[in-house]
């Protein structure tokens, strides 16, 4: 139905059909469609809604894949990363070099990857392309505040702020950690640095904002935290 307005007064309804000067006998019944179940149509409601979450996450993950070079790299790659978190991944580097390893931690700007052997930590700004190792890896879903303690749960509802900055793990879990806040966890650990083509394997004595102070041999040696392209960390693997 619509309204007309001409030299009718009121306003009048008039039909679409008689609007057109169309018979009635002019258009036949529409026949009906065909219906097929879909193979999702006989799942189970709770599995079909799992499958639909992660039919969104991949779509998702291919989006962030698929962004176009204008975006911020460490706003892309921390999407990426973060939907393939606890995957095997394959990652490019500028220059050519590749690494693998099972996505351990997605931070602001850098990224740690995990083997049986070590601990590998790259910056954003020296990956390339990374890619998901095997088609039918099985990311791991859990809710890392679901299973509480009261008393944390309590903290965090009400004096959230305070409660947060005083844990690493929360204030990366909430806002993500910097590559140069997470680089205080390697104080007083053997660890080989990447600068370019050079390697740098030492001892870690201190870290600030700017820079990694380590002692390789009886010398100290100061390096810049903006010249480092791999570390690799040497011993325990943590997670």
């Amino acid at each position: 139905m619509k309204f007309v307005t001409g030299d009718q007064l009121p306003l009048v309804a008039q039909d679409t059909i008689d609007d057109f000067c169309i018979d009635d006998s002019c258009c036949p019944d529409k026949k009906p469609s065909p219906e097929f179940p879909s193979p999702t149509g006989c799942l189970p409601e709770e599995e079909l809604a799992e499958l639909n979450e992660r039919i969104n996450a991949a779509n998702t993950l291919l989006l962030d894949l698929a962004l176009d070079d204008d975006r911020p790299p460490e706003e892309t790659f921390l999407k990426v990363f973060s939907g393939l978190m606890g995957l095997q991944v394959k990652v490019e580097m500028d220059g050519g070099r590749t690494t693998e390893g099972k996505v351990h931690t997605a931070g602001h700007d850098f990224l740690v990857l995990l083997d049986e052997h070590k601990e590998v930590i790259l910056p954003y700004r020296v990956i390339a392309k990374a890619e998901p190792c095997g088609r039918f890896a099985e990311p791991g879903h859990g809710a890392e505040l679901r299973e509480i303690d009261p008393c944390l749960r309590r903290d965090l509802t009400f004096n959230f702020g305070a409660t947060v900055a005083s844990s690493p793990e929360l204030l990366h879990l909430f806002f993500r950690m910097r590559f140069n806040i997470y680089l205080l966890f390697l104080e007083a650990k053997t660890i080989e640095l990447a600068l370019g083509d050079e390697l740098v394997e030492g001892f870690v004595t201190d870290v600030n904002k700017e820079s990694v102070v380590v002692k390789v041999g009886k010398a100290i040696q100061i390096i810049a935290i903006e010249k480092i392209t791999m570390i690799t960390v040497i011993g325990s693997v943590s997670g």
